[in-house]
């Protein structure tokens, strides 16, 4: 029998040809830790290993999908992954194409953190200028916390040996469990209602499980809505919440929160102490600098000759006074010069300007006589000229000369045809006139 030799690509692509038409390899499940991880610069694509304690195996995830990531895969994480089997032809290498990575366990809890901490930032919820001032001497305060547990014991006696004389009242609340902080957020709207200085919120340590019900966003969004400052002591130092971003102070520990919500009674003896000394010393210091001043000015010289208060003065103002008057009289004496001087120059230049005008009055005078000789004289030559045409255009001179005016009904009468048989006119002559009655023939 003849054997039959294949090589290594084609026995490579017929295993991958097998497992590609495996319809239970196309759309598998699994959960392992990130290795060997690389994000390949110019194509986008993600490259590492997914591993648990016994096998591991390659995996690619291609850009379009690992864009759709909402959170940054990197070395030791504990993921969930979605992804189809195959064979990479080249190397024979069982490999996963990725198509979906999640958080697993924690890991999703800390991105649901992340995101509603990045959501509520860019609300505005975190910003300072939203924070209130925890009151410096509060008279009253509510401590919201599990009752009976260590972290409010810490804190009452903390605020007991700070400030006892602080009025401090408990609001028992679950801090943990399934919807706990839906009894945390009914709580806190009744004490913020009941006008305390300060509320503090307090748990003890725990894992990010058990503290999840401070994480929750109706929780943060209550606490930012509160009228009453808040201080929140949750967990241990390195434990961080969403209630710490939004409260007013976020303090390391229960212990410390009510550290920050009170002051401290000894330290406030002590400065009171300091004060009243301070105050003693600097009473006693400024008694004595004004019995100093007292005794200064009891023997001040000016005391004793008051006359010396003034009597510069008197002497200041009567060589004002002097000065005064010698100025007024020269300035007097001055000006009477001046005015002097003056009325010679007025009196002088008034007999020129009445001299020089009465001179220009005549002159005016004289012109104007020969003006109005001339003016009547043309007017009488003209009055003449004028009498002799009239004269010559007049009937009368027509009379003059042996003629007549015949007048009909007040109407002169120029042709004979203008008359009839017993007409009655006026005839004018020139020294009267004449009726007379037409007789045609």
């Amino acid at each position: 029998m003849d054997k039959k030799y294949i090589t290594v690509s084609a026995l490579n692509n017929y295993l991958k040809r097998k497992i590609d038409v495996d319809m239970q390899l196309q759309h598998v499940f699994i959960k392992g830790e990130i290795s060997n991880f690389k994000r390949n610069m110019s194509s986008g694509h993600l490259y590492f290993t997914l591993k648990d304690g016994k096998s591991h195996i390659s995996a690619i995830m291609y850009k379009g999908f690992a864009e759709q990531l909402n959170f940054d895969v990197k070395n030791g994480d504990s993921v969930l992954i979605e992804a189809t089997v195959s064979v990479y032809a080249v190397t024979g290498y069982n490999q996963l194409i990725v198509k979906n990575i999640e958080p697993d366990g924690l890991g999703s809890l800390f991105l649901k953190f992340e995101n509603l901490k990045k959501s509520l930032l860019q609300e505005g919820l975190f910003d300072e200028k939203y924070k209130k001032n925890i009151p410096s001497y509060p008279s009253k305060i509510a401590v919201l916390s599990a009752y009976p547990s260590a972290a409010l014991m810490d804190v009452m006696r903390t605020l007991k040996k700070r400030f006892p004389v602080c009025r401090v009242i408990i609001f028992p609340i679950p801090v943990q469990g399934k919807d706990a902080y839906f009894k945390i957020i009914s709580t806190l709207k009744f004490v913020d209602e009941l006008h305390f200085n300060t509320i503090i919120l307090a748990r003890g340590g725990g894992s990010l499980e058990n503290l999840w019900n401070f994480n929750e966003e109706a929780l943060a969004r209550t606490i930012f809505e509160l009228k009453t400052p808040i201080i929140c002591g949750i967990g241990h130092e390195t434990d961080f919440t969403i209630c710490d971003y939004v409260c007013d102070l976020r303090a390391l520990t229960p212990t410390y929160a009510a550290i920050e919500a009170t002051p401290n009674i000894e330290d406030m003896y002590k400065h009171l102490s300091m004060l009243d000394g301070l105050l003693k010393s600097n009473m006693k210091y400024k008694i004595e600098t004004l019995n100093t001043r007292i005794n200064r000015l009891t023997h001040f010289y000016l005391f004793k000759n008051p006359e010396k208060l003034y009597g510069d003065h008197l002497q200041y103002v009567s060589y004002l006074q002097d000065k005064i008057s010698n100025f007024m009289e020269k300035r007097l004496n001055n000006n009477m010069v001046i005015y002097t001087k003056l009325n010679l120059q007025l009196q002088s230049q008034n007999k020129v300007f009445v001299s020089h005008y009465q001179q220009k009055i005549q002159t005016y005078e004289n012109l104007l006589k020969i003006n109005f000789h001339n003016k009547l004289k043309a007017n009488r030559n003209n009055l003449s000229m004028l009498i002799s045409k009239l004269n010559a255009l007049s009937p009368l001179q027509t009379l003059e000369r042996g003629y007549a005016l015949v007048k009909k009904e007040n109407q002169y009468v120029s042709s004979i045809d203008d008359l009839n048989n017993e007409d009655n006119v006026s005839i004018y002559l020139k020294d009267g006139y004449v009726k007379a009655t037409i007789y045609k023939e």
